[in-house]
C-alpha cells in the first residue's frame, strides 16, 4: 500500500556558482543561507525552472525540519540509464524518482519512512538529462546546499549503474566535500588515475561477481592513495562476500555476507552470479544506511 502522498512543489529560487567540470568550485560549506520551506514527511517532486532547480528532482524532508534551526545530513541519489530524460509532468517525475533507493523505500514502507525521519535525512533524487555528468550534477548539488539546511560535513552521494559512474566522476572532482560515497554496479570503468579527492572518504561499492569490472576499476584508484596498487583477488562464490580495505595496514581482508560495521575506508560487497544488479539488495539493507549516516567529514 502506498504510504506517501504525492506533493508537488515547484522551487522558485536559483542556484549560483560554476558548473563546468574544469572550474574550481566554491566550497559547499560557504554557500548562502537556506531559502526554501519544503513539505515535510512525504515525497515531493519539483519540476525544473529558469529561476529554480537546474534539474527535476524528488525529495524527502524529515518531520520537524521547518521548525528547526539545525543542519541536516543529505543523501543525493543518482539513478540508472532507465531514469534519464525529462519527465513531462509531476506524476511522471514521481514515478521516475521513486524507482530505486531511499525514495523507493519511503514510497513502499511506513517503517522505512520512520527510519529516515529518525535519521533526520534530507534525500534528493535528480532526474539526469544525459549521463549524470559533473557538469549537470554540480549545479544541482550547489542548488540543494544553497536552499536547504544541509550539514556540509554530512553530504552523501550514491548511484547505481550509470548513476554509479556519474557518482564516481563527481567524486573525482569534489570527493573531498563528501562524507561518504556508495556506488553499485557502475557501468563504465575508471581511467586509472589516483583519485586524490577521495583520500580518507569512506567508500561502499557493490556488484555481482560477473559485473565487477566497473566498480573494481574505480576502487583501485582510491586505494592508490594509500600506496596499494593492486586489487585483491576476488573469489567466485555462491554466497555474498565483503572485502574490506584498511588504510592503516594497507591490506584487504574478507568476510562472508554483508559487513556494514567497522572502520575500513573501503568496503566492496561482492554478490554471487553475473547479473547487472545489487542496488535493491544494498538499498534495502538497514545496515547500509546505518553505515552511511555514521560517516562524517572531519
Amino acid at each position: 500500500m502506498r504510504s506517501v502522498a504525492l506533493a508537488v512543489f515547484v522551487a522558485v529560487l536559483t542556484a549560483c556558482g560554476p558548473g563546468q567540470e574544469e572550474t574550481p568550485a566554491q566550497e559547499l560549506d560557504t554557500r548562502p543561507a537556506p531559502l526554501i520551506t519544503p513539505v515535510e514527511d512525504q515525497i515531493s517532486v519539483h519540476m525544473p525552472s529558469p529561476a529554480g532547480s537546474p534539474l527535476p528532482y524528488g525529495e524527502y524532508i524529515p518531520p520537524g525540519y521547518n521548525t528547526s534551526t539545525e543542519t541536516y545530513p543529505v543523501v543525493i541519489h543518482l539513478n540508472g540509464i532507465g531514469e534519464l530524460g525529462v519527465a513531462q509532468n509531476p506524476t511522471a517525475l514521481y514515478e521516475v524518482v521513486t524507482r530505486n533507493g531511499a525514495l523507493r523505500n519511503i514510497r513502499n514502507s511506513t517503517t522505512w519512512k520512520t527510519y529516515y525521519g529518525q535519521k533526520k535525512a534530507l534525500i534528493f533524487v535528480p532526474q539526469g538529462l544525459d549521463n549524470y555528468s559533473p557538469t549537470e550534477i554540480r549545479p544541482f548539488v550547489q542548488y540543494i546546499v544553497a536552499n536547504y539546511r544541509v550539514d556540509p560535513k554530512r553530504v552523501y552521494l550514491t548511484g547505481l549503474s550509470m548513476g554509479g559512474w556519474g557518482a564516481w566522476r563527481y567524486a573525482t572532482l569534489y570527493g573531498n566535500e563528501l562524507a561518504a560515497l556508495a556506488t553499485i554496479a557502475s557501468n563504465i570503468g575508471a581511467p586509472g588515475d589516483t583519485l586524490t579527492k577521495m583520500k580518507d572518504v569512506p567508500v561502499w561499492a557493490a556488484s555481482s561477481y560477473g559485473d565487477r569490472w566497473g566498480e573494481q576499476s574505480w576502487v583501485l584508484p582510491v586505494t592508490k592513495n594509500y600506496n596499494y596498487w593492486a586489487f585483491p583477488p576476488l573469489v567466485q562464490s555462491t554466497q555474498t562476500t565483503t572485502y574490506l580495505f584498511s588504510k592503516t595496514t594497507q591490506t584487504w581482508t574478507s568476510q562472508p555476507g554483508v559487513t556494514s560495521t567497522g572502520s575500513s575506508i573501503v568496503r566492496y560487497v561482492l554478490y554471487p552470479g553475473t547479473a547487472h544488479m545489487g542496488w535493491s539488495e544494498t538499498y534495502g539493507l538497514q545496515g547500509f544506511w546505518d553505515w552511511m549516516f555514521a560517516q562524517q567529514r572531519p
